[in-house]
């Protein structure tokens, strides 16, 4: 890793914990949503040996951190438009010595057409499909990703969002939600679905 790289982590990293972020990624809100995020995960989702996630939405990269380190052989492919997350996540993964697969790329997932290869787990989680401005296009784009028989974890955050909301959305992509949660903790609305694609 040369100087430059380093530089841009101990900045990446710093801005972490900086006085605009600091407060809210210290805060036991954002700590308990994290255990809620794996949680949910952990309860409703088995991963199995050689399975092929993919996550739509890097941000801070620690979702993606910990998919890789739920790989058995398998791997992690981690999708975001903002070059700065993906950059960070791969020169963090690599300071970090992760010894998983993961691939990195920088993109539009709605413009990715490119990307012909299916997954046997899609995640969603956090701010993502509210900072894409979409809807229905993000989700039937990540539901477009998923094998047969494969499963989409959606985590959503939209106060305003409804579970018919999503509901209907998975009907139309052939997707049956199998688990759901409300969670209004610390005065949060987070709702956590894990769907499986008709096989």
């Amino acid at each position: 890793m040369n100087s430059c790289d380093k530089e841009f982590l101990l900045r990446a990293y710093g801005a972490l914990y900086d006085a605009e972020a600091g407060p809210w990624n210290t805060s036991a809100h954002s700590k308990y949503l994290e255990y809620m995020l794996a949680s949910f995960f952990e309860k409703h989702i088995a991963v199995k040996p050689g399975d092929h996630i993919c996550n739509i939405g890097v941000g801070a990269g620690a979702w993606d951190r910990f998919l890789s380190y739920q790989l058995k052989g398998g791997s992690l492919t981690s999708i975001d438009i903002d070059e700065g997350c993906c950059r960070q996540l791969k020169l963090g993964l690599e300071n970090e010595n992760n010894p998983n697969s993961v691939r990195v790329i920088c993109s539009d997932v709605l413009l990715a057409d490119g990307m012909d290869e299916q997954f046997d787990i899609v995640t969603m989680v956090g701010s993502t499909r509210l900072e894409s401005g979409q809807y229905e296009g993000i989700l039937q784009k990540a539901a477009s990703f998923i094998k047969p028989g494969g499963v989409f974890y959606y985590q959503t955050l939209d106060q305003r969002e409804k579970r018919a909301d999503f509901a209907m959305i998975c009907e139309s992509c052939s997707l049956k939600i199998e688990a759901y949660l409300l969670d209004t903790s610390y005065g949060m609305r987070a709702q956590f679905f894990a769907a499986r694609k008709a096989g």
